[in-house]
């Protein structure tokens, strides 16, 4: 069995779990600046959604491209980091846990996501 890809797996979805709630309290709550909490809402969507889009699959493999849901990752990221850049340490360390997000997200497509014609 390859235990690897179960416990990576596990780990990538608790870790998107905690920052996506965690985004929604504190965007929900109206800490400013409201854009880089959305910005990390952003991120976490994209690699939430494939992951839960191939655990409701019935085929082994995806059918689907992880393109789209990698777009969606960097944006996210790209709109924390504007903010961190606007409001410097008012922005608080969402730039980082995005960040974290998209490198978890692409290792997961490098070393666990099989898609067709791979």
């Amino acid at each position: 069995m390859n235990l690897p890809k179960p416990v990576f797996t596990t780990v990538l979805v608790a870790w998107l779990s905690f920052a996506g709630v965690y985004a929604l309290v504190r965007s929900g709550s109206g800490t400013q600046p409201l854009l880089s909490w959305i910005g990390l809402i952003l991120c976490v969507s994209g690699p939430a959604l494939f992951l839960a889009g191939a655990w409701w699959s019935k085929t082994r493999h995806t059918r689907h491209t992880a393109l789209g849901y990698s777009i969606i990752c960097g944006l996210g990221l790209a709109m924390t980091l504007a903010m961190s850049y606007r409001y410097g340490p008012a922005a608080g360390h969402a730039h980082v846990w995005a960040g974290i997000t998209l490198i978890g997200w692409l290792a997961y497509l490098r070393g666990f996501n099989r898609t067709p014609g791979q």
